[in-house]
């Protein structure tokens, strides 16, 4: 298995960094990025409550995604990913910065950015931070995230 996520994340980031070399370029309306970050936003909040419907609504039915430790994910195992690494943490907050975007087409628009998640496990205070990339595609007028990777930031 180990080796199918390496494969995976060998073909999927080569593949769209091409994409965005092909593609229109330049940086989404404001109005855009706003949507986009409050998309992202509802996400991680989403993620720390367990809301699994509003993560369902987000993630498109064909989601693609590499986790934090290079596995491959489908719509399901993200969703379950995003609920369980939450589930033992009490009053957590989602901040999010450092947004990046770039215009493949009219509805296919790439962020990047920065976030940290933070809450109360066991009694200690935890700190989460990791940087996404996201591909987001506009279907039937709204904007669901079609592919995403994450990393760790130490």
């Amino acid at each position: 298995m180990k080796s199918l996520n390496r494969i995976v994340a060998l073909i999927a980031i080569p593949l769209l960094v091409a994409t965005i070399a092909l593609g229109q370029g330049g940086s989404p309306p404001a109005s855009v990025q706003q949507d986009l970050i409050a998309l992202d936003k509802q996400w991680g909040e989403a993620g720390g409550k367990g809301d699994t419907a509003t993560l369902n609504k987000i993630l498109s039915a064909n989601f693609l995604g590499i986790g934090q430790k290079g596995e491959a994910l489908g719509k399901q195992e993200q969703v379950a990913a995003t609920t369980a690494t939450s589930a033992n943490v009490q009053n957590s907050s989602y901040t999010a910065d450092e947004y990046k975007f770039e215009t493949l087409s009219p509805d296919v628009i790439v962020m990047t950015h920065r976030a940290t998640i933070k809450g109360m496990q066991d009694g200690k205070e935890v700190t989460e931070s990791h940087r996404s990339l996201h591909v987001f595609q506009k279907r039937g007028g709204q904007w669901q995230v079609v592919a995403n990777a994450q990393l760790p930031v130490k």
